[in-house]
């Protein structure tokens, strides 16, 4: 028989009361990152829930065929 779904009312970072984001930081190709959710959220790339790069969302400061290393995002959100 399938287990029930377990409704979570707060993830663990806001119990924790942990700097973080929920949003998506859209990573550029010079390192600055822009928040999905929050036009003025000032917390870097590491501290928001997913993080991709400006290429997937077509962003033109990638023209010149850069794209933006997620390996050390990835990394530190884990």
């Amino acid at each position: 028989m399938p287990e029930s779904a377990v409704i979570i009312e707060a993830c663990a970072a806001c119990q924790g009361d942990l700097e973080h984001c929920h949003g998506t930081a859209i990573l550029h190709v010079d390192g600055e990152a822009d928040c999905s959710d929050d036009p003025d959220c000032r917390l870097t790339a590491e501290l928001h829930l997913f993080v991709i790069s400006c290429a997937e969302v077509d962003c033109c400061c990638g023209d010149a065929g850069d794209v933006p290393e997620l390996a050390g995002e990835r990394a530190a959100a884990s």
